[in-house]
């Protein structure tokens, strides 16, 4: 179950992160590296999105424990809900940066985030934070219809010089409505991931 909820945020905050791509940067929601903290909860009364979709790794950010590309890979129901948030180091007012400009460990480069790791979130002596009460509503295109790029890359492992495939079909979004958030669960940031 716990592997099952952790799987749940990535898949979010990948969405996430593609969406900011996409509006940011016009890129049309090629994968981009998160450089933000998320706070990610728990959703209970979700329903099956009875999406299939074909993961491919990302040459770019390719990640040593990223897995390797699947096909008809089923999406089921939501498991987390996960927003941006801002941490502050206790008793200031001091932002924790999520997205140094400098290099990590002496190196002169900034990193090259390639994932983003979740930790468990609990208050003292190892309470609980419940979500916010009532029921809500969330948008998206996994609920409702995914879309595709204008061009659509060739697969890993194509011969050099495939093409891509042409063609755009925008996204839709639709709602589920009726979902508890039920408790804080992770604190998720970016992260160099390497062997």
């Amino acid at each position: 179950m716990k592997c099952k909820a952790v799987l749940g945020a990535l898949a979010l905050i990948g969405t996430l992160v593609l969406s900011a791509a996409s509006a940011q940067a016009g890129s049309g929601g090629l994968p981009s590296p998160a450089t933000s903290f998320f706070a990610c909860y728990s959703l209970t009364n979700t329903k099956d999105s009875e999406q299939t979709v074909d993961l491919q790794n990302d040459a770019q950010v390719e990640s040593p424990v990223g897995v390797p590309n699947r096909q008809n890979v089923r999406i089921g129901s939501g498991s987390l809900a996960c927003t941006l948030i801002r941490m502050f180091l206790p008793g200031t007012q001091l932002l924790a940066e999520p997205n140094p400009n400098f290099g990590l460990e002496g190196d002169q480069n900034p990193p090259n985030f390639n994932g983003i790791k979740c930790y468990s979130a609990t208050g003292p002596r190892g309470t609980l934070f419940p979500g916010p009460s009532g029921t809500f509503s969330f948008r998206d295109t996994i609920w409702g219809s995914l879309g595709t790029l204008i061009e659509v890359p060739p697969p890993s492992g194509s011969p050099p010089g495939t093409p891509p495939t042409p063609g755009a079909s925008p996204g839709i979004l639709d709602t589920e409505t009726g979902i508890t958030v039920s408790q804080l669960k992770y604190i998720c940031g970016p992260t160099v991931i390497g062997r």
